[in-house]
């Protein structure tokens, strides 16, 4: 499909379509035509194609809208876009439709992120996160915060009419202290769902650490339901990191099998070794992993000690009897599969997701979220002032209100700059 938007898209189409009983410019809004599409520099037969007509301001960018709907492959698409070009139209840059959507009040800004989300999802609940958000979920829980604000303000703002004895004692009736307490700790409910955010967007990084022979790369193949690893009974098989990815609850994991943590004999393998503690110390989430068939095994170079680390124990199968210890590790067998479901189970929870985001809940991204945080800091700054007691309190915190109305109008797009619009946009790609 190539598309074209914006003015004279329809005088484009129709030199485009020559001799077509009715030209594109001729057609109703919302209907469709089979025509012969011609090169304009030499009238070569280029392909037929359906030719499909919106017309502004009903259309996905909110102007005149055409789209050609060619055969598969390259070469048809390629000449139609190259004949489009040669008759005036320029190429788009990434986002560009979407931004003109915004530009033209189709489409708030978080929304037309979710665009963009949705075309990258790696999984349904991502997915259905980002599906969320672009029917207007984020959209309508920052928009009550909003009107919650500005309502506040008026309300407070209303008390400058008063001279300074009538106005003293009423932030009570106006029940300041209580309705700003309860905004700001909205603003921070919804910045928190911003970690389930990023491991739906972008996935987690789930590290396999621990000695050689702890079972790693066995495990590794397991969880991933493939043999992807060499497995092999000699330390030191795995000399480098091998990554995959797989869903796990409908969160992309990024699963790394590392090099097994001792004291390197070799160059090759201390480069190993600080590749695995490198990607333990970035991970989301380390499994620390100690082998159940070797009890007085030395592993504390192999359990970083935090709350990112979920210490397991491997080749359960070995072992008779279960550990005696009242902090024993997850007791798994990558070969019996003893342990798995529970393992996976423990990662999940560990990576501290979500469960309601993409359900009917908000996920928001790295950009909303410190825009939250920065509202809801504005809101503590006007808690502060009237606690502080302080004279013509009314002012100053009326200002900090306005000013963490203006940080969430950036997240709709209600305020934007075109600096932020070239940040949002630049991520998506030329055909969105």
């Amino acid at each position: 499909m190539v598309r074209i938007s914006g003015e004279g898209a329809l005088a484009i189409a129709d030199k485009l379509c020559p001799g077509a009983k009715v030209p594109p410019s001729a057609l109703p809004a919302g209907s469709f035509r089979l025509a012969r599409l011609r090169d304009p520099r030499d009238g070569s037969a280029i392909d037929e194609a359906l030719v499909l007509v919106f017309r502004a301001p009903r259309s996905y960018t909110g102007e005149d809208v055409v789209e050609f709907q060619t055969h598969g492959g390259r070469a048809a698409p390629s000449r139609v876009l190259d004949a489009l070009l040669a008759l005036g139209a320029a190429p788009a840059g990434p986002g560009e439709f979407t931004r003109r959507a915004f530009l033209n009040g189709r489409v708030a800004l978080d929304r037309a992120e979710a665009v963009m989300d949705l075309v990258s999802a790696q999984g349904d609940r991502a997915a259905r996160a980002a599906a969320e958000q672009l029917s207007g979920a984020l959209g309508r829980r920052v928009d009550a915060i909003w009107e919650d604000l500005l309502a506040l303000c008026a309300d407070l703002e209303a008390t400058l009419d008063f001279t300074d004895e009538e106005a003293e004692g009423l932030a009570a009736p106006i029940r300041f202290d209580e309705r700003a307490a309860a905004i700001a700790g909205s603003l921070r409910d919804l910045a928190a769902t911003a970690r389930t955010g990023r491991l739906l967007r972008e996935g987690a990084l789930v590290v396999l650490s621990g000695p050689p022979n702890a079972g790693k790369s066995t495990l590794f193949n397991r969880l991933l339901g493939e043999r992807r690893a060499i497995v092999a009974p000699e330390a030191g098989t795995t000399r480098d990191s091998l990554e995959e990815t797989l869903l796990l609850g409908g969160i992309p994991v990024r699963l790394v099998d590392t090099a097994g943590l001792r004291e390197a004999g070799s160059a090759v393998e201390r480069e190993g070794v600080d590749r695995a503690r490198d990607l333990a110390a970035r991970a989301d989430l380390v499994l620390a992993l100690r082998p159940a068939d070797e009890a007085q095994n030395d592993c504390a170079v192999a359990r970083p000690d935090g709350p990112r680390t979920l210490f397991v124990e491997t080749k359960a199968d070995l072992r008779s009897a279960p550990r005696a210890e009242a902090d024993a590790p997850l007791r798994v067998s990558a070969v019996t599969g003893e342990g798995i479901a529970e393992l996976e189970e423990a990662i999940l929870a560990a990576l501290g997701t979500d469960p309601a985001a993409g359900e009917g809940g908000v996920a928001v991204s790295e950009r909303h979220a410190a825009l939250l945080r920065e509202a809801a800091a504005s809101v503590d700054a006007a808690l502060a002032i009237f606690e502080d007691g302080a004279e013509s309190a009314a002012v100053p915190a009326a200002d900090r209100l306005r000013d963490a109305a203006e940080s969430l109008a950036r997240i709709t797009g209600r305020s934007y700059t075109e600096s932020l619009l070239d940040a949002v946009f630049g991520k998506f790609c030329v055909g969105k």
